[in-house]
Parts: structure tokens; sequence; C-alpha cells
């Protein structure tokens, strides 16, 4: 996405952030739903840290209201983090079976972990309530 240098910061949050939300909800969704692979799940990881960060960019522009937000986007992250972890530790273990079903146990905790974090970030109107929200800044 090409930035227009003739906008302000605040118009330009304004423009950016809306189509930054679209994509990252739809991306949220697909991840949330059914079997979701390591790599599909990490993909989702940095999109999720590549809009906290985004937002955190116009922090100034939007104030306190804007931390209750990040700090669900925070906690999405967290929890994305740690399925890596596993994922990366599964190559470490290949062949330990009792290790394994451990590791089997706790991913799927995590896993359902996400599912309901993403559930309760994804509320009914919730994305709507979002738009509004960057649309109209401070």
């Amino acid at each position: 996405m090409r930035l227009k240098t003739t906008r302000n910061a605040a118009e330009t949050a304004r423009v950016l952030l809306p189509k930054l939300l679209q994509k990252y909800f739809k991306a949220g969704r697909k991840a949330a739903k059914g079997e979701t692979s390591p790599k599909k799940l990490h993909g989702f990881r940095f999109a999720t840290k590549q809009f906290r960060y985004s937002l955190e960019l116009f922090r100034p522009l939007y104030g306190p209201s804007l931390e209750r937000k990040l700090s669900a986007l925070s906690g999405l992250q967290g929890v994305l983090g740690k399925l890596s972890d596993y994922h990366s530790v599964r190559t470490l273990i290949k062949g330990d079976k009792a290790l394994e079903q451990k590791l089997d146990r706790a991913t799927g905790k995590k896993l359902k972990e996400f599912r309901e974090q993403w559930a309760a970030f994804d509320t009914e109107g919730q994305l709507e309530r979002w738009k509004a929200y960057l649309a109209r800044g401070k």
C-alpha cells in the first residue's frame, strides 16, 4: 500500500488502519477455523504483530483508549508465539514418544486457548466497532 505524502498522520491513520483491520480480521477468522497448519498460524502471528505495531505507531492519535485494544492483540500474539514455540520444539524431540504426547496435549490446549481468545476478540459487531473507532481517532 502506497502512502500519500500529502496526508498528515491523522488522515493516514483514518485511511490506512481500516484497510489493515479488514485484512487482519479476515486472516484471524481463517486462522481460528478448523485445522490450521503451524505455518499458517505462524503467518497469522506475524499479521498480529504487524497490525499491533501499526496501531502503536498511531498511539498519540488515539490516546489511552487504544491500550485495551493493544492488550487484546498482545494476548493473541502471546498465545500464537507459544504455538510457534511448540512447533519448533517438536523438531528437537522427534522420536521421544512420551515428550511428543505431552507436547501434543500442550499444543491442543494452546490451540483451544487461541480459538477462545479469538472468539472473545471477534464478537458480534466487533469489526464494525473497530472500523468506527479507527475512523474517528481521538
